[in-house]
């Protein structure tokens, strides 16, 4: 209000001091400071002077300083110790695999690789300490302000899919983009970006003015990208990229049975055009794994090491001086839960999985507890992308599905992407940082002066 009474703004000014996040202040000023007013104006309509009205008032809502405490502890910013302390275990199980990777892996078969077995252990640390970097900045970075960008990173990352296959050979069924030395695994980073990208986009449009129209808008947008994979041949990364745009379709739309029309759909023509490609042998790696003793192409390599690794490992594992995976050669960072297990048995492996599935649910459950729909959205994809890439892992730790470039999130040894990930927690963590500050205007501030 332009003409507040002095006394009234400093009492504001008092209460916004106790309240360290900032951005609530306007909306603090606006509640508290109309309810200041209303008893301000009463009290003159009933012969009050100005200086009587505004200490009336003043004393009606109570002390300041205890006003302000009380709105810092409501509205103040959160840490969610659940995730964190998940990301830490995450950590601290890569770095244990790294390090028995680089001092007690078998490089005779393999010597021109061993300079690369010993820098396992230094890289892990040094991505993952960039990772944490990045984890901080997208914790404390405003998350709303990447909505604004949304359209401008969906173009860019569909440019870069599009001219990456011109530019840039394939290494492991995947795409990287190399600049000034550093090599970037583009189609990893636009399975994290463009679901995020597109749900800024569409989030208003499907929720508000739901239609066929803003549907089909949708799944153009998808399709662009799913057309895109295809065209690389990144079939895995496609696989990821089509999940998680239909559970995040349902999710906006709130129209299930339409999403899973609509997967059915999508997944059918995938399979067929998978099927008849015959460039890569899709059919055969996907049924040498129904018989194993069958497999005249030796497809299925990496699944009977597995199995025998897994089955030999017993309880308690084969121990560090009887490790038997490097029979993996130089792909044994690809499959950190065998290693796991190899080392420590099968209660590693079930500690493992139990620790997996509560990571999960922990973070689907910070969604629960934020207003915002955006960071809601956001968490979501997040969720998602991790859940499916850690199911899977699992579920290639039982040598039963075929063998996938799909890595464990933060044990796997990926490079530019591992930090990616730590940023994809960390803008989770900012989304449940701000999750009391977000919106405030629907708050309920009327019974200020029962606040303890």
């Amino acid at each position: 209000m332009s003409h507040r009474d002095a006394r009234i703004e400093y009492y504001l000014d008092q209460v916004c001091q106790q309240v360290k996040a900032r951005e609530v202040h306007p909306d603090l000023r606006d509640e508290i400071g109309s309810h200041l007013d209303e008893i301000f104006y009463e009290r003159q309509q009933e012969g009050d002077t100005p200086e009587q009205a505004a200490s009336y008032a003043i004393a009606q809502m109570g002390d300041p300083l205890t006003i302000g405490k009380s709105m810092h502890r409501l509205h103040r910013h959160r840490i969610h110790w659940g995730v964190v302390l998940g990301v830490l275990a995450l950590f601290s199980v890569g770095l244990l695999l790294m390090w028995i990777y680089s001092t007690r892996f078998s490089v005779s078969k393999v010597e021109d690789f061993s300079v690369i077995y010993g820098q396992s252990f230094v890289n892990y640390i040094f991505y993952s300490v960039l990772g944490i970097f990045a984890l901080i900045f997208c914790m404390y970075y405003d998350y709303r302000k990447w909505r604004n960008a949304a359209w401008g990173i969906y173009i860019l990352f569909n440019l870069l899919l599009w001219i990456n296959p011109f530019t840039t050979p394939v290494i492991n069924s995947s795409r990287w983009l190399s600049l000034y030395g550093i090599s970037l695994h583009l189609s990893g980073f636009a399975v994290w970006v463009l679901p995020l990208a597109i749900g800024a986009i569409m989030l208003r449009k499907l929720r508000t003015k739901w239609g066929m129209k803003s549907a089909l808008q949708y799944w153009v947008l998808a399709a662009i990208p799913m057309t895109l994979f295809v065209y690389m041949d990144d079939w895995v990364r496609l696989t990821l990229f089509v999940a998680v745009s239909i559970v995040l379709f349902g999710w906006i739309s709130r129209r299930w049975k339409l999403t899973l029309l609509a997967g059915m759909f999508v997944v059918s023509g995938a399979t067929v055009y998978l099927f008849q490609s015959e460039a890569h042998k899709h059919l055969e790696r996907f049924a040498v794994v129904l018989d194993l003793q069958n497999d005249p192409l030796n497809t299925g390599y990496y699944n009977r090491s597995i199995i025998d690794t897994t089955q030999s490992a017993g309880w308690w594992g084969h121990g560090l001086n009887g490790i038997t995976f490097d029979k993996f050669d130089i792909w044994h960072t690809d499959y950190p839960g065998v290693a796991l297990i190899d080392v420590f048995g099968w209660t590693a492996g079930i500690a493992m999985f139990i620790g997996m599935i509560w990571f999960v649910v922990t973070m689907l459950k910070a969604s629960l507890r934020v207003k915002d729909e955006f960071g809601q959205m956001i968490i979501l994809v997040i969720t998602s992308v991790f859940a499916f890439q850690l199911l899977y892992s699992l579920a290639m730790t039982t040598g039963r599905v075929p063998i996938l470039s799909i890595k464990f999130p933060i044990i796997g040894y990926g490079g530019f992407l591992l930090t990616l990930e730590y940023a994809m927690i960390g803008l989770l963590l900012g989304v449940y940082r701000r999750k009391d500050t977000i919106p405030l205007v629907q708050s309920d501030t009327r019974g200020l002066t029962e606040s303890k």
